[in-house]
């Protein structure tokens, strides 16, 4: 039986409002959904082995030739997946047609067993394709922007539209029908009766802010979300999640550790995604320039999620102010006046691998291209910090930038790849080359390459061997 990606918002969210508020033929089957096994750590993934998963997280992080921060594991879909069986069950183009007319022009309980009915579909990637074959996407989109509509069916709508744009088919679909993003933009600020849903509308901009995570995904839609508002709307939202979040201080490892409490729940899903919405952001020079010239503090709130004890708000606070580090002169002047590169060298330490290598990528970047980034980093202890990331882990003793210890060899191995690019990035310029040697880096890595497991791969050998040749030179 073949495995299929499964959206965890839709799992834990939609799927649980569908089973209580909508009586229909589906709802045992929605409801079989919530207890599937998922594990938010992963994000985007859909692999047998976590260790191995997690151990891709240096895959492309700093180039030469990239002028940006590219990124592995942490897809800005932020969805958590979870590996499930679907049923063998191939959909009906016909009867999904039919209940895309009842979600249009349907009475209202036509409208709620459709709606409930895919939502036990949409959640299936392998189920898309159908889908959208069928027209249910205009149908889902046309109830989301019908405020007329009852507000739970308009949710659920919302939800299974969200699930649906993972696919570029949807997200090209969507360039021809712009003025949805203006409803994305109602939802967020709780205008249009979307303040009247579940969980006070909680549902709602949580589903939002995990479509709107999906479209910043592709630089292509970034021109778009910013002249339809889009990422103005995002950039404030993301401000005020980010200093809500600073002053509660919430510490989920995962989505189980929420209290059982669906308002809860929402907000620790609408604040994630909205992270991950700002990290698509600010991969694009368009999009970057747009969250800065906001009036917010928008990368003060990226430096307070890079802080956060969440380690999925973590990841993406630190990918952003990278981002934006390296991005231009402007961004790199950006992160320096709001105190962001103090912020990158203590996230090398962090307890997420894959925000240690964002961070240890942009460093390395920073400061190949010299000049006052690179004379800040070196102030802020960045040598130290980088070569730090090399330590083994000892027992009984917690050392910098080795939290790692706690992780899996596949996931050690990925965060010393990430610590060997951006040493040799930084190693470039004379200044942090000096640096570096004064900071005992050719120790360092020297007590590296005698303590590295014995079935290290020969990639940490040869980035340890290029650097030892760059510091003795």
């Amino acid at each position: 039986m073949p495995s299929t990606h499964v959206s965890a918002g839709r799992l834990r969210a939609a799927a649980r409002h569908a089973a209580r508020h909508l009586q229909a033929q589906s709802t045992a089957a929605v409801t079989s959904c919530i207890s599937a096994p998922m594990d938010v750590g992963r994000i985007g993934v859909n692999v047998g082995s976590t260790s191995q998963a997690v151990a891709d997280i240096h895959t492309q992080l700093w180039s030469e030739q990239a002028s940006k921060l590219l990124f592995g594991l942490a897809a800005t879909g932020i969805a958590c997946s979870a590996v499930v069986h679907a049923a063998e069950e191939r959909l009906n183009p016909e009867v999904l047609h039919d209940l895309a007319n009842d979600l249009v022009q349907g009475q209202y309980a036509d409208k709620e067993r459709a709606v409930a009915m895919l939502s036990s579909m949409t959640m299936y990637i392998d189920h898309h394709d159908v889908l959208l074959e069928s027209g249910v996407l205009p149908a889902l989109m046309s109830a989301v922007s019908n405020p007329k509509v009852e507000p739970t069916v308009r949710v659920v709508a919302l939800g299974c539209t969200a699930d649906l744009f993972k696919s570029p088919d949807a997200q090209n679909y969507l360039s021809t029908h712009p003025d949805f993003l203006q409803v994305l933009v109602q939802c967020m600020r709780g205008e249009d009766r979307w303040d009247s849903g579940p969980e006070e509308g909680g549902l709602a901009k949580s589903h939002a802010a995990r479509l709107l995570s999906e479209l910043a995904d592709y630089g292509k839609l970034h021109p778009l979300m910013v002249h339809t508002g889009a990422a103005a709307a995002i950039a404030d939202r993301g401000e005020e999640l980010a200093r809500l979040s600073a002053k509660q201080d919430r510490h989920y490892s995962s989505l189980g550790a929420v209290p059982g409490n669906n308002l809860e729940l929402q907000a620790v899903d609408e604040e994630r995604f909205t992270a991950a919405a700002l990290f698509g952001l600010a991969g694009t020079e368009e999009g970057l320039q747009a969250l800065l010239q906001q009036e917010g503090q928008v990368l003060t709130g990226m430096m307070n999620w890079a802080n956060s004890r969440d380690p999925i708000l973590q990841r993406y606070g630190v990918g952003g102010v990278a981002r934006a580090a390296v991005s231009s002169v402007r961004g790199l002047a950006a992160v320096t006046d709001a105190g962001g590169l103090k912020a990158l060298v203590s996230a090398v330490s962090q307890d997420d691998p894959q925000a240690q290598c964002f961070a240890a990528a942009a460093l390395g970047k920073v400061s190949s291209r010299g000049g006052q980034g690179c004379q800040a980093l070196i102030q802020q202890g960045a040598p130290q910090a980088l070569l730090s990331m090399l330590q083994q882990p000892s027992k009984g003793k917690a050392q910098a930038g080795a939290k790692v210890g706690a992780q899996s060899l596949g996931v050690r191995k990925g965060v010393y790849r990430c610590a060997l690019r951006g040493l040799l990035g930084a190693v470039q310029d004379p200044q942090m080359k000096a640096a570096l040697q004064k900071a005992q880096g050719t120790n360092a890595v020297q007590a590296f390459l005698s303590t590295i497991p014995p079935d290290a791969d020969a990639e940490l050998t040869s980035l340890a061997g290029q650097l030892l040749k760059h510091l003795a030179a």
